[in-house]
């Protein structure tokens, strides 16, 4: 067949099958303003019909609502949530050595940055709103978008609901802290309570009204950075013998006392990157950037060199102050002991413990807000049967109602149902596991689509394979690591150290069920294409196929009317 025949083929079948406009309609969106660079609420879809045949079209093009800052504000304000405050005394206490967690954190970033470059580079090629689960889409599309199905799968119903439900109860911790809670009292069900209202009432806002619900983001992020710096300057300070706080050996015994069991490393680095996770947040906003060659890549790397820095720096200063004994006894609150030593009572064990719970705060109010995106990218390619009435506004409201309260019941379960004792650490490593087994598959998929389309039109970077590989060795080690026993096994361990990654992998293995059914049963019974947006997307860029097909037919490639047809006609 000819590309001209070739190309109205492929978009004879995208008439055909998204026949029905499911799509975005400008008079349905939300009418309250926005803050800078904010997202906005997903619209109501278009009441024209059901057909469950039909993948749903993006009918209008978004709107290009962030910039550079506001682009590296989503990087950082993710990322800076629970874990550096949370995960520390943890970590010190898996590897023995302030020295070498500190080596671990410099590795997150090092490791970060490089997967970072992967997700540049995918994120230039496809520019929708969609993000992991389109990369996987385009670099693995057989069998029949498993993968990218398996994501957007885990993400829905393991990963986010999760993470959610990991930072409830550090917020608690920390509040419970502040009042005068021993830290025995505030590991079980009473700060569990206390997660339970925080984001009970997160729903509530994000329900109610999506501006108040930017403007809480916004004014928590603000607060969530002052308190970092304010922990790394004080322990710059400290460490140069400006404060008056008790010295300790923590630095000066180096590596002594190291461990050298890999499980245990496997589980530190889960909790690190835990930390780091979150500089793939933009690209699942990419269709609303501005300037996307210039602004993509400086905002994803910048924000992982901030955080990277911000990160090591805060550890240096909670080991120059708290001694290594009582570090790791602290568990999830040892930024809060930290701050006791250093500003005393009233300042260090009431105002700032509550500061930092409300950091945390803004990282459950980033990850409430991203769930309708999440939701309405895999409606728009088929994903989700009825989508419609999951994914649209509520009319009175203007918000995603029925997502956020599916998204609600989830994250109860993920909050309530694990025993009391350490439910943070089983949440962070179940949640992980999956994060990173996806993240990792990603970074592959620009490996593959390097070779698979060197010539793509939109690759306006290149990552550095050498980079992507140790990303990508990463991500295998800490998927597979999990499962090997510890050379020392714990007596009085709240559950059995296969537990989480093993409820990782049976969750992704269930998606294997609607998966099945969606996207080879559904379209075996109706003869519905729920993949031929993929090869549209490819052609409507000017894929490489094309290029050298015209190449050999002598006719132009016609490349950059393809690129404007994708602008304006976009099959999500």
């Amino acid at each position: 067949m000819d590309p001209a025949s070739r190309k109205a083929s492929l978009h004879e079948k995208r008439v055909e099958v998204g026949s029905i406009n499911l799509g975005r309609d400008d008079a349905t969106r939300h009418s309250e303003p926005l803050a800078d660079g904010a997202l906005p609420t997903e619209p109501a879809e278009a009441a024209t019909g059901t057909n469950e045949n039909s993948v749903n079209e993006g009918a209008a093009d978004l709107k290009k609502n962030i910039g550079i800052f506001s682009a590296t504000g989503m990087g950082v304000s993710l990322m800076v949530g629970s874990g550096i405050f949370s995960t520390p005394a943890a970590i010190l206490g898996l590897v023995g050595t302030p020295s070498m967690a500190l080596v671990l954190w410099g590795i997150g970033a090092v490791i970060s940055f490089g997967g970072a470059t992967a997700f540049i580079e995918l994120g230039l090629m496809y520019r929708e709103n969609g993000g992991t689960m389109r990369f996987l889409a385009h670099s693995f599309p057989k069998p029949k978008l498993m993968l990218s199905y398996l994501f957007a799968w885990t993400m829905i119903a393991c990963i986010r609901p999760g993470a959610i439900a990991a930072n409830g109860p550090v917020i608690g911790k920390y509040w419970l802290y502040a009042i005068g809670s021993d830290n025995n009292s505030s590991t079980g069900w009473h700060a569990r309570g206390v997660g339970f209202g925080c984001i009970t009432f997160v729903t509530l806002i994000n329900i109610l009204s999506a501006r108040w619900s930017l403007r809480l983001i916004n004014l928590l992020t603000v607060i969530k950075i002052a308190v970092l710096l304010v922990i790394v300057v004080t322990g710059i300070i400290a460490a140069a013998g400006g404060l008056n706080v008790e010295r300790n050996s923590n630095w000066s015994r180096g590596f002594r006392g190291t461990s050298s069991d890999a499980h245990s490393y496997a589980s530190a680095l889960t909790k690190v990157f835990w930390a780091y996770d979150g500089f793939t947040n933009l690209v699942y906003s990419l269709g609303e950037l501005r300037k996307p060659e210039r602004n993509l890549p400086w905002s994803i790397g910048g924000s992982v060199a901030i955080v990277g820095f911000l990160y090591i720096m805060a550890n240096v200063a909670f080991f120059v102050v708290v001694p290594i004994d009582i570090a790791v006894n602290s568990e999830e609150i040892l930024a809060a002991e930290f701050t006791y030593r250093v500003f005393g009572h009233r300042i260090g064990r009431v105002v700032l413990p509550v500061l930092i719970g409300l950091s945390v705060l803004g990282a459950i109010c980033a990850q409430t807000y991203g769930v309708s995106r999440l939701l309405d990218s895999a409606n728009q390619v088929g994903f989700i049967p009825h989508g419609r009435k999951i994914c649209g506004n509520h009319k009175r409201f203007g918000t995603p109602v029925s997502a956020l309260l599916i998204m609600y019941a989830l994250t109860m379960i993920y909050l309530l149902a694990p025993p009391p004792g350490k439910v943070f650490d089983l949440l962070v490593d179940f949640v992980q596991w999956s994060t990173w087994l996806f993240y990792g598959l990603a970074a592959t998929g620009a490996i593959v689509l390097r070779f698979k389309r060197p010539r793509h039109p939109l690759r306006s970077f290149k990552s550095f394979h050498p980079l992507n590989i140790l990303f990508i060795s990463f991500c295998i080690y800490i998927t597979v690591f999990p499962f090997i026993p510890p050379s020392k096994v714990k007596e009085d361990a709240p559950y059995p150290f296969y537990l989480s990654p093993l409820l990782g992998l049976i969750t992704t293995l269930v998606g294997l069920i609607p998966w099945y059914l969606r996207l080879v049963w559904w379209p075996r019974q109706t003869g519905a294409d729920l993949m031929a947006w993929v090869e549209a997307e490819e052609h409507d860029r000017g894929s490489d196929e094309t290029d050298a097909s015209t190449a050999t037919s002598g006719q132009p490639g016609n490349v950059e009317h393809n690129k404007h047809e994708s602008s304006n006609h976009q099959i999500a």
